[in-house]
């Protein structure tokens, strides 16, 4: 039979607690991270030394450049901000296309509504635009109605118009999500003829979309309206600027403006002149990047950037040419940058290669220049773009600050090819993460802080093995370094600590650090001759490091999946690591070498899927079964190897599944040892009773709670964990002091139900010496059968209430429980638990089938009342059910 917690208070207050409680659905657990101001809200990566300050003077350039018109205005735009449970960055103007059911708001001198057109005049619209706007001298600006008619309405507006039509699934249950926009909704489809419309507007389009319900068939409607080609609002303009004629050139003019003149060369040269005059979107990079690249590529023979030259070095099957590196920076049709979305792949010309675009805020620092107005950051495989949205009259250019190599590889298969990763190649083909990193597609992607040779020779040998095994722990330390988003350098911003989750969802933290070079680590050459032939040997430089320990040696490595970045070290993670490490990590030491002086270590270090419940140190000390072991370790250590008690001992304590606090629930356990253990969960709030906040396994508290290790969790308790022989019954037999109560029990016939190992129960047993204090009423008890058994059934409770469980309470939120006899009890506590009239002096007896405390007074309850107005219930006060959600303290 369940327990039931009975808090009694106002009427008032009930509805209160029944309107409030539930809301929160999990136990407590470590404090909310406090967000930094000085922190990004999003990722954050690290490029190769020096390179972030060029970025920033070239960004700032960039904003310099007078082409304004077709850049959207920063207040439009919300920054983000990072959420637990939210993963990738979305794109920051992704459009939502659906919305709540309700027309478009209409602009002010919307003359399809008059009455709309004089009341948003005087009420609705800016000041600067309402009647004592300043439209006319004065201010006065009643019939200035250019000012307030919207651009998306104004001249020089293109519209286009999309129409789709589709069945509508037969499930009457079926629903439409609606997002964004001017609200939010989720309707159904098939019970209502609805009419779902919605509007979203950027810098350089308005976008209205309406989903309708025809017959029976859904018909999707988009009409787009934007600057016609050749035209656009400026990019610091007012909000209701319209579209102006821009001073458009051609793609060759433009790109040569942005000082791409080399890139275009090539372009010709490569026979791709047609190029020019279609409509694409051209990625193109600077002259000093692109020039550069040619040399490096020209020396290692990879690339022939003058086909007409009549010495060419021979180059093999999968090498690139100038028109291959010029086609992997062209995309068919114009893409606004704002019109794509991150993580969107954008196939070129060249076959096999896509551009992914990523989508990253900028620091705080950033954001305060004046000239930085953009909010956000772009990438195309990991690159920077520097200059964005340049329309000429064919198409769009974009600046990229560097050469894009086509990504056509999977990470698996960079892995696979580099020397210096053979055992993350291992590890990975063991685990069986090699497939997840082949997988390709539009929605594949994911980031591998890849450690070297060098730094998994650094780790121990035992968790390297653990590794080459291939088990949970070698999964949970490769999945630590992996993300399941694309996380270029550009993320990260110097003097921010930048954050992200793995697929461990645990945190890891970047940020910038002044690191010297290492030496070689080949060991025989002079370190000045090192220092003469690398001058950067042994000065300090900006690297960025993750969660203060690991360095990226090697960043943005682009594949087709993702990004891989190359770094010094393993990252530690205790999900990661075996039980005993963990319990050396907390201090858990006495339970740690019970189990090695057991020669237990490697099997408990191998258990996966299992939930540990280990006393703290302190316990042992407290409790006569914990002094015992304390002294086996110190006078007897050798005894202990192959102790089959002290395995049974040492395996109550573990539990399978892996169950962390948000799911446990009031119910018996079975451990390794094959015994069970009983988890009881309480409140400690007298207003929020249904909110659990603590928790107890065999009526040991949960002190710390949720360390994961490998494959399995944690959790601290105050007591050890005794394996219980007896049940209720044997155990008022086995304990003299206990033998008059027994004899009561047995007068009433409940033997039976205190020998049942299907109940839980809680018996309030007072010592023999209570009874001889009255042992006249004792006496006439006996001879009193329904009196007698009126007593006994008021000191039965038919659930678990451990001591740690009963609080103190106060009136008017005093706590009561029902006893079988249906008898209301106060719980309170004051220096020590109580029970009604009697205080518990001493706690928590386990039995197989429920638990014994003992009280210093017989329980003293008025007789129950046959005839009430509550249903037989004495206690004027409402009665609570167990609650189906819990938050832990």
């Amino acid at each position: 039979m369940a327990r039931r917690f009975r808090p009694s208070s106002s009427w008032a207050l009930l509805a209160a607690v029944a309107l409030l409680a539930g809301s929160v659905t999990c136990f407590e657990v470590p404090e909310p991270e406090v967000y930094d101001d000085t922190e990004s809200a999003t990722l954050g990566v690290a490029g190769l030394a020096g390179r972030v300050q060029d970025r920033e003077s070239l960004e700032s350039d960039v904003e310099t450049i007078s082409d304004e018109l077709t850049h959207r205005n920063p207040d439009e735009r919300r920054p983000l901000h990072r959420q637990p449970s939210a993963r990738p960055v979305g794109h920051p103007d992704a459009e939502t296309i659906d919305g709540p059911v309700h027309q478009p708001q209409r602009p002010p001198f919307d003359t399809s509504s008059l009455f709309q057109h004089h009341f948003n005049t005087f009420f609705n619209t800016p000041l600067e635009t309402g009647f004592f706007g300043s439209g006319l001298p004065g201010g006065f600006g009643f019939f200035d109605l250019h000012a307030n008619r919207p651009w998306w309405k104004g001249e020089n507006v293109c519209t286009e118009r999309e129409e789709k039509e589709e069945d509508i699934a037969a499930d009457d249950n079926q629903e439409v999500a609606v997002n964004g926009g001017t609200g939010a909704g989720v309707f159904g489809f098939s019970s209502f003829n609805l009419n779902v419309e919605s509007c979203a507007e950027k810098q350089h389009k308005y976008v209205c979309t309406s989903i309708k319900n025809v017959n029976g068939r859904k018909r999707t409607e988009k009409i787009t309206r934007q600057c016609c080609h050749g035209y656009g609002r400026p990019r610091n303009g007012p909000p209701n600027a319209h579209c102006e004629k821009m001073d458009l050139h051609s793609v060759e003019d433009t790109a040569g403006r942005l000082g791409a003149k080399e890139f275009i060369a090539t372009l010709k040269k490569s026979g791709l002149e047609a190029t020019l005059e279609s409509e694409v979107t051209l990625f193109v990079v600077p002259d000093s990047a692109y020039t550069t690249f040619a040399e490096q590529m020209w020396e290692n023979n990879l690339v022939a950037f003058d086909p007409s030259a009549r010495a060419k070095r021979a180059i093999d099957f999968a090498s690139m040419t100038a028109r291959d590196v010029i086609l992997g920076h062209t995309v068919n049709g114009s893409y606004h940058i704002e019109d794509i979305s991150n993580e969107q792949l954008l196939k070129t010309e060249l076959p096999g290669a896509n551009i992914r675009i990523n989508i990253y805020p900028r620091g705080p620092a950033a954001m305060a220049r004046e000239h930085a107005e953009h909010p956000y950051r772009y990438t195309a495989n990991c690159a920077p773009l520097v200059k964005l949205n340049r329309v000429t009259e064919r198409g769009i250019v974009h600046v990229v600050d560097r050469v894009l190599v086509p990504a056509r590889n999977s990470l698996m298969d960079i892995i696979e090819g580099r020397d210096d990763m053979t055992l993350m190649r291992t590890f990975l083909e063991m685990t069986g993460l090699d497939k997840m990193l082949r997988e390709q597609g539009d929605d594949k992607h994911f980031t591998v802080f890849a450690p070297n040779d060098e730094a998994f020779l650094k780790l121990d040998k035992d968790i390297r093995r653990k590794l080459k095994a291939g088990n949970g722990c070698a999964q949970n330390i490769l999945k630590n370094h992996i993300l399941d988003i694309t996380f270029c350098s550009l993320a990260a911003v110097n003097g921010v600590k930048t954050s992200t989750y793995n697929m461990l969802n645990e945190k890891l933290e970047f940020e910038y650090a002044m690191v010297g070079k290492k030496l070689p680590s080949s060991g025989t050459e002079n370190p000045i001759e090192a220092m003469e032939e690398d001058p950067s040997v042994g000065k300090k430089s900006q690297r960025l490091r993750i969660n203060g320990q690991a360095l990226i040696e090697e960043s943005d490595v682009v594949a087709s999946n993702g990004v891989l970045h190359v770094i010094d070290s393993v990252l530690p993670t205790e999900s990661g690591m075996p039980i005993s490490n963990t319990l050396a990590n907390h201090n858990l030491t006495i339970f740690k070498q019970l189990i090695a002086d057991a020669g237990l270590e490697d099997e408990f270090d191998g258990m996966s899927n299992k939930t540990f419940f280990i006393p703290s140190d302190q316990a042992f000390e407290q409790t006569e079964t914990g002094r015992y072991w304390i002294r086996q370790l110190k006078e007897h250590p050798e005894s202990l190897r192959n102790n089959a008690e002290l395995k049974e001992f040492l395996e109550y304590h573990v539990v399978e599944p892996l169950i962390k606090t948000c799911e446990l629930e009031e119910k018996t356990m079975p451990t390794k040892a094959g015994q069970s253990v009983r988890v009881n969960l309480y409140t400690t709030n007298p207003v929020f009773t249904t909110v659990m906040n603590r928790a107890t396994v065999n009526c040991a508290r949960l002190t710390h709670f949720d360390e994961e290790t490998c494959g399995s969790v944690v959790h601290e308790i105050d007591k050890v964990l005794d394996v219980p022989k007896m049940n209720l019954l044997e155990t008022l037999r086995s304990n003299a002091d206990y033998s008059m109560f027994l004899r009561l029990v047995s007068e009433t016939n409940l033997t039976d139900l205190l020998a049942s190992e299907d109940s839980g129960l809680t018996l309030l047993v007072p010592k023999n010496d209570v009874f001889l204090e009255v042992n006249a009423w004792y006496q006439e008890t006996l001879e009193n059968k329904e009196e007698l058994e009126r007593i006994i059934r008021a000191h039965i409770l038919p659930n678990v209430i451990c001591c740690t469980g009963i609080v103190p309470s106060e009136w008017p939120f005093v706590r009561t429980t029902e006893t079988i006899g249906q008898h209301q009890l106060k719980l309170n506590r004051n220096r020590r638990p109580q029970v009604q009239n009697a205080g518990i002096t001493k706690c928590d007896v386990v039995a197989r089938n429920g638990i014994i405390h003992e009280i210093n007074d017989v329980i003293n309850v008025q007789p129950q009342r046959t005839a009430s107005g509550n249903g037989g219930n004495s206690s004027p006060f409402p009665n609570f059910g167990r609650p189906l959600t819990f938050w832990f303290k």
